[in-house]
């Protein structure tokens, strides 16, 4: 009777005296097949590698995988339009959230020869962080281009129907990623910067004498989920880097270098200056900003004249 009596412990029982089951977490307590869970660790365990290229996206949140979904369908339309990369399959995006019916039906997709390849050109990844993802690319893809191209299209839509997502906010292109110490933020200032700029102390590079090649710039940094290092000390060890004639403009610079760190990683990227015209890549403002513009031209343009189409000259007597 004892025993009978510590196994049914009556605070954890039902309204109608059943015993309740403890949720273990990570479906909130819904059932999961073995495959399943496994499939969902494995996901789970994708993360960025030093070396990696992509485009991190913020978006609203509780809506990762969609906005993951959205990006993948825009990464495969725009990688056939520039760089002719053919359609791979479908994107390999989990969200423990699904219920247990579209969660197999997913893992069935994903058997099929038809589904995205290992080593594949757009790869999304879920991170453990709310409204962030990552779409890691390979070569030929250049994520800031890329990006340029995305945010630069989307300026000029005039209809909402041409609106190409509802989860998706920024975009953050990365060339290179390094580790996040002092170490790597110096090694990545001079593979990326020497592209764009004259480095300090670079007696090779040339500047033309009448300040053609020269180009001001801003620096942007952004951490996520990182206190290690410093905002104030990476923007001057990475200006310290790049030459005299070049100078700061926090206004309207000719080129912006994105610099963004999470966790343990560091990646940067160097864009135009258009970036803060095209709303810092934020697609989400870009679409509004587009739509406001077009409702205003549409309110100012002249209407057409009423009555007759061809009104008699003004007699020049009168």
């Amino acid at each position: 009777m004892e025993a009978s009596a510590k196994r049914k412990n009556p605070s954890s029982n039902g309204p109608d005296n059943r015993q309740l089951k403890r949720s273990k977490g990570g479906s909130g307590g819904r059932w999961q097949t073995p495959h399943h869970k496994s499939k969902l660790e494995t996901l789970r365990g994708k993360n960025l590698e030093i070396g990696d290229m992509g485009i991190w996206i913020t978006c609203v949140k509780g809506k990762e995988r969609q906005a993951l979904g959205e990006m993948m369908d825009i990464c495969s339309e725009y990688g056939e339009k520039l760089y002719g990369i053919k359609p791979e399959g479908p994107a390999d995006v989990a969200d423990d959230e699904d219920d247990i019916e579209a969660s197999i039906k997913k893992e069935v997709e994903g058997m099929k020869p038809a589904a995205r390849p290992k080593d594949a050109t757009f790869e999304p990844m879920r991170m453990d962080l709310d409204c962030v993802g990552f779409v890691r690319t390979r070569s030929p893809v250049d994520p800031v281009e890329l990006v340029h191209r995305i945010c630069k299209d989307a300026s000029e839509i005039t209809d909402k129907t041409q609106r190409r997502s509802r989860f998706i906010n920024r975009f953050t292109p990365v060339t290179l990623t390094v580790k996040a110490n002092e170490t790597g933020v110096e090694e990545v200032a001079k593979k990326i910067l020497s592209s764009h700029f004259q480095l300090a102390g670079n007696d090779d590079a040339k500047v033309v004498a009448d300040g053609s090649d020269v180009c001001s710039y801003a620096i942007r940094p952004s951490f996520r989920a990182h206190n290690n290092l410093k905002r104030g000390d990476v923007i001057d060890k990475v200006a310290s880097f790049i030459s005299s004639p070049h100078k700061v403009n926090l206004t309207s610079p000719d080129k912006v270098i994105l610099i963004d760190i999470y966790q343990m990683y560091c990646g940067m990227s160097v864009v135009d200056g258009d970036w803060e015209a095209l709303k810092r890549y934020n697609l989400h403002e870009i679409y509004l900003a587009a739509l406001k513009a077009t409702r205003k031209d549409t309110k100012e343009a002249p209407e057409e004249p009423k009555g007759e189409a061809n009104p008699p000259a003004a007699n020049p007597e009168a």
